[in-house]
């Protein structure tokens, strides 16, 4: 990617010091933190909202932000577009005309404006004003605006924050159209691990005010303490069929049952199950209502905090959690052959489109 992202900056946000270092390559990066860690503030920084303390921002071989050399570009200079939580709709103007509001004149491109609007489906929505839209509606004509400048970077504030979970899944699936199709090297805020797995390719966390990675979520996962972020696996699967209320899924060399009837045979989806719901046996199962039981073996134990994450390979690897003295009266090892087993209402799934 020739539009790689640099950051060596530090950020005064209150009586704190927030000191953010890392390189960004990747296509997608999620930034993961709690709420008021500063993730905001770093995005704000980014684009110009926010002044550094020190240090220097580069997008490829363009400086944005140098504190040695007293560089600082504005906002509007950095080609950087940015998706707020509230989407800030101009709420006087129609969906076409905020959408036109982030071209650059000097270079509106019609041709590209059509395929924006058709890849977020907004043709419908275009004489509407922004107060007769839903919340999703919004976000993504707020999406639309952002993409419209062509900016070499898409900042996205927390932009489902608002957004019932419903509502967030059916949203996600155009995010990942934007990182596909536009090829528009995108950085995600988020509080919600699984929001930012759905669609990023590395992780950044931003804790004790000090930025970690990029790595991967499993990485990132393991090195942080229970409760700071939320454990999950999450796959990619095809449906093979509907059949007595529930859905079989393909999903690498299984094939899984999940609850989730609301997809058509062909279609695409990313399941999604917690670690927590995920069972463990080494011994006979007998008869039971469970309906995914899947042989693995045993890659890995990670201690967890009071508890173990377990690495199965069942092709594809699948994370359990279980209590450390259930791994010690299981003992579990590498190598150790298992059940694990899976309630169908535990294996969730969102659509891709």
């Amino acid at each position: 990617m020739n539009a790689s992202l640099h950051l060596d900056i530090e950020i005064i946000r209150g009586d704190r010091i927030i000191v953010a270092t890392a390189q960004l390559d990747e296509l997608s990066t999620g930034l993961l933190g709690p709420s008021g860690s500063g993730k905001t503030s770093l995005l704000h920084a980014i684009a110009g909202l926010v002044k550094p303390r020190r240090g220097r921002i580069q997008i490829g071989n363009d400086v944005l932000f140098d504190s040695d050399h007293g560089i600082n570009l504005p906002a509007a200079e950095r080609r950087v577009g940015v998706v707020f939580q509230d989407g800030r709709l101009f709420p006087h103007w129609s969906v076409s005309r905020n959408i036109t509001a982030g071209a650059v004149s000097s270079s509106h491109d019609s041709g590209f404006e059509k395929e924006i609007i058709e890849l977020l489906e907004l043709a419908d929505l275009l004489d509407r004003k922004p107060d007769t839209l839903s919340g999703g509606e919004q976000q993504r004509v707020a999406l639309a605006r952002a993409i419209i400048m062509r900016p070499r970077w898409l900042l996205l504030d927390e932009p489902l924050s608002a957004i019932d979970s419903r509502l967030k899944n059916r949203i996600l699936p155009f995010l990942r159209k934007v990182r596909d199709h536009c090829e528009i090297p995108i950085l995600h805020v988020s509080h919600d691990a699984f929001e930012l797995m759905a669609i990023s390719d590395v992780m950044l966390h931003l804790a004790g005010d000090h930025l970690t990675g990029p790595t991967s979520y499993r990485d990132l996962l393991l090195n942080t303490s229970p409760g700071e972020i939320d454990a999950m696996n999450l796959l990619p699967a095809r449906v093979h069929r509907i059949e007595g209320g529930e859905c079989h899924l393909a999903c690498g060399e299984l094939e899984l049952l999940s609850a989730a009837v609301d997809h058509q045979p062909g279609d695409l989806v990313t399941v999604r199950i917690a670690p927590s719901e995920i069972a463990i046996s080494t011994g006979e199962l007998g008869d039971i209502s469970i309906r995914n039981r899947i042989r693995g073996s045993v890659k890995q134990v990670h201690p967890w905090g009071d508890s173990c994450l377990v690495e199965i390979d069942s092709k594809p690897v699948l994370l359990a959690q279980c209590t450390t003295e259930s791994c010690r009266t299981l003992k579990l090892e590498a190598g150790c052959e298992v059940t694990i087993l899976i309630k169908a209402s535990a294996v969730h799934t969102i659509a891709d489109r």
